[in-house]
């Protein structure tokens, strides 16, 4: 059965997220409202979580039957273990944005999103065991109703 637009976009963006994880070696990846388990800390230790981020649809039509604007962001949190300082996960942050450069299509049952922006990365943000940096993807697909 083919998927409607919203999750066609969400399962071509995160499988991206998921090769972009293989490709650095990462096999800690957190998907939304699944199972996951975090790696134990270390200095060493590192892990993602990805977040879908859907924004407003817009309809690009005057008449009903016109193309909409399906929009939003992927964000991929990078975890690193206390200790490492910012330049280990701000590398893997960096390679993200690389990997999700502007103009990269992904595509699921007919629909194809693109990063219609430069990717971003936040802060690094730092709690009791884990430091973080986010990366931001955002995304644009133009879908019939």
């Amino acid at each position: 059965m083919a998927e409607l637009v919203e999750v066609a976009i969400q399962q071509a963006l995160m499988r991206r997220a998921q090769a972009f994880a293989t490709a650095q070696g990462i096999e800690d990846v957190s998907f939304p409202n699944m199972d996951f388990d975090k790696p134990t800390v270390s200095q060493t230790a590192k892990w993602l979580r990805v977040t879908m981020l859907p924004n407003d649809t817009i309809p690009l039509a005057l008449t009903f039957a016109g193309k909409n604007q399906h929009y939003g962001l992927m964000q991929i949190d990078v975890f690193y273990g206390l200790g490492a300082g910012e330049m280990a996960p701000g590398r893997i942050a960096a390679a993200c944005i690389d990997y999700f450069t502007r103009g990269t299509t992904v595509s699921s049952d007919g629909f194809v999103a693109t990063v219609w922006r430069q990717p971003f990365r936040g802060p690094l943000i730092v709690d009791e065991s884990w430091s973080m940096i986010p990366v931001r993807v955002p995304y644009i697909c133009l879908a019939a109703p």
